[in-house]
Formats: structure tokens, C-alpha cells, sequence
């Protein structure tokens, strides 16, 4: 199943940042890694909730993210 498979890339990703940067929260390593987005909504800053996002499409923000792949990029 496709949808599995990308689930698991993401949480082995989020498990080796949880590791590698132990002081941040689990919030900000979504934010970080483009897994949470957020928009401008007129005055005011909202997320975007990503429950009816496909995890391939998830996979693709955070595989393409500096954060996550840092090291690709030193």
C-alpha cells in the first residue's frame, strides 16, 4: 500500500529529528519540516489542516525541506 509506505518515511524522518535535535518540541519539527503549513488569512496567521492530505504529498514537502535533510546541503 503506497499510503503505508509514505506514512513510514515520514515518521522515520520525525524520529531521526526528534534524536538529532533533542531541546525542540514536536510541534515546531512539523512546522520545521513543512508538515504543518500556514497561510495568511487577512489579519491573521492560520494552519492548514493537512487530515484530507495524502502522505505522499506530505512526504514530498518534507523530503524536499532543508530542515529534515540538512545534511545534503552542507
Amino acid at each position: 500500500m503506497e499510503r503505508q509506505k509514505y506514512n513510514k518515511l515520514i515518521l522515520e524522518t520525525l524520529s531521526k529529528l526528534v534524536e538529532k535535535y533533542p531541546d525542540l518540541r514536536f510541534g515546531q519539527i512539523l512546522v520545521n519540516c513543512n508538515i504543518i503549513v500556514y497561510k495568511n488569512d487577512y489579519d491573521k496567521v492560520v494552519p492548514i489542516d493537512p487530515f484530507y492530505e495524502e502522505p505522499e504529498i506530505t512526504w514530498n514537502r518534507v523530503k524536499d525541506n532543508k530542515f529534515a535533510f540538512k545534511e545534503q546541503y552542507n
